[in-house]
């Protein structure tokens, strides 16, 4: 089984920026939470940041302080 991580980042996605703000059963939801956290934020991500999300798993260029990205990794195992 796997889990989706969100993190926020900073506008290069560098590692030492990642902060998980929340952890989803699939990359759909995981995707809702972004929304979600960006509704929070007083912005919104756009069509082809949601593009984004889905395809290449971060955003790239959201309206917002930093960017968004998603990870995917199988629960009970060494990583």
């Amino acid at each position: 089984m796997n889990v989706t991580i969100i993190y926020k980042t900073d506008a290069w996605h560098s590692y030492a920026s990642r902060d998980i703000i929340a952890i989803a059963l699939n990359k759909r939801t995981a995707i809702k939470l972004c929304k979600a956290q960006a509704k929070k934020e007083g912005e919104k991500i756009s069509a082809q940041e949601l593009w984004n999300l889905e395809n290449i798993h971060q955003t790239q260029g959201y309206s917002g302080d930093g960017e968004f990205q998603i990870e995917s990794i199988e629960i009970n195992r060494l990583i």
